[in-house]
């Protein structure tokens, strides 16, 4: 049986949505431990029994993340990550500051084994099956090594929640041909057609919406704008057929129309995909939205569950010794 430890002070609605999506994720059979103001987190757990483990301070978007590691010592994330070092919990689940579990992470967990820099690996949904983004989010600026060792990373990600082999890898780039992009596309091209993972070229934007590649990899900053993105297009999209329904569909056949598209909006709602990978580093860490429901938190739990049951950070040893 797994144990989740939960940052339950990280998210623009904690700790009230956070404690209650840990409630709802117990119901669910999972085993949570929180970490946060032990006074606060008891109030909204009313009677319901998850260990708390008090770590009031928080670290919020705000907050400069690598200081604020080194000056909030009882802050949640740390707290939570601590449970994870010292074997207390299989995998930590936070929706707080992302900077400030990144740096936690390696502050308490550590790098894993020749990384250069961890990475956040976005699952994202697809016509045939789901696609990996990453970076989206750790590192602003990285050097082509980097890149290549996302490539090794997301390989392997894909090959464990997808269960595929050699899944294809694709780099983000403005165009497919092989002299496209800046500097760094260019020289990451040369290293990762020369390795030993299933590099098909480079790929576009618009080519997430058909399964072209299993991993996307760019770097950080171009990853969060292209996953703001489509999440935004996603919203969108969903009021504009909303509202064409509304108009223009007769009325009696308006529930069906709207529960036969419900799967597809599903897999466009952050509350039902709530999870992002913290690759690189030695412990299972799950990043979420900030503005997680109690429904997303729930869900993103599970999520942390079922990866921590699949051994899923022993799998991931040799990978950058492998390339």
């Amino acid at each position: 049986m797994s144990t989740i430890a939960v940052d339950a002070m990280g998210g623009d609605s904690a700790p009230k949505e956070i404690v209650k999506g840990a409630i709802l994720a117990k119901e669910n059979g999972v085993d949570v431990i929180l970490s946060g103001d032990k006074t606060l987190i008891e109030s909204y757990l009313e009677g319901v029994k998850i260990p708390v483990v008090d770590y009031p301070e928080v670290i919020s978007m705000e907050d400069n993340p690598a200081r604020a590691i080194r000056t909030k010592k009882n802050a949640s994330i740390l707290g939570a990550l601590q449970l994870v070092k010292e074997n207390k919990a299989d995998g930590v689940f936070s929706a707080g500051s992302t900077g400030a579990t990144l740096v936690g992470s390696i502050s308490i967990l550590g790098k894993s084994k020749g990384v250069l820099r961890p990475a956040i690996a976005a699952v994202l949904p697809g016509i045939e099956s789901g696609t990996i983004l990453l970076d989206s989010g750790s590192s602003l600026d990285v050097k082509p090594k980097v890149l290549l060792q996302y490539g090794a990373m997301g390989s392997k990600l894909a090959e464990i929640i997808f269960e595929i082999n050699n899944p294809k890898i694709g780099l983000l780039n403005n165009g497919e041909e092989e002299s496209k992009g800046r500097d760094i596309e260019r020289s990451a091209y040369k290293l990762l057609k020369s390795s030993n993972l299933n590099f098909i070229g480079n790929i576009e934007g618009r080519d997430f919406a058909n399964s072209k590649a299993d991993v996307f990899i760019t770097d950080g900053f171009t990853g969060n704008i292209v996953l703001k993105t489509m999440e935004g297009t996603a919203k969108l999209q969903q009021k504009l057929i909303a509202n064409a329904l509304k108009d223009k569909l007769f009325k009696p056949l308006l529930i069906p129309v709207k529960n036969a598209m419900k799967p597809a909006k599903d897999k466009l709602d952050p509350d039902k995909t709530n999870a992002s990978y913290l690759l690189g580093v030695n412990g299972l860490v799950i990043i979420g939205h900030g503005s997680s429901t109690a429904e997303g938190v729930k869900n993103a739990i599970i999520y942390t569950n079922t990866s921590a049951k699949k051994g899923f950070i022993n799998k991931f040893t040799n990978t950058i010794s492998e390339l």
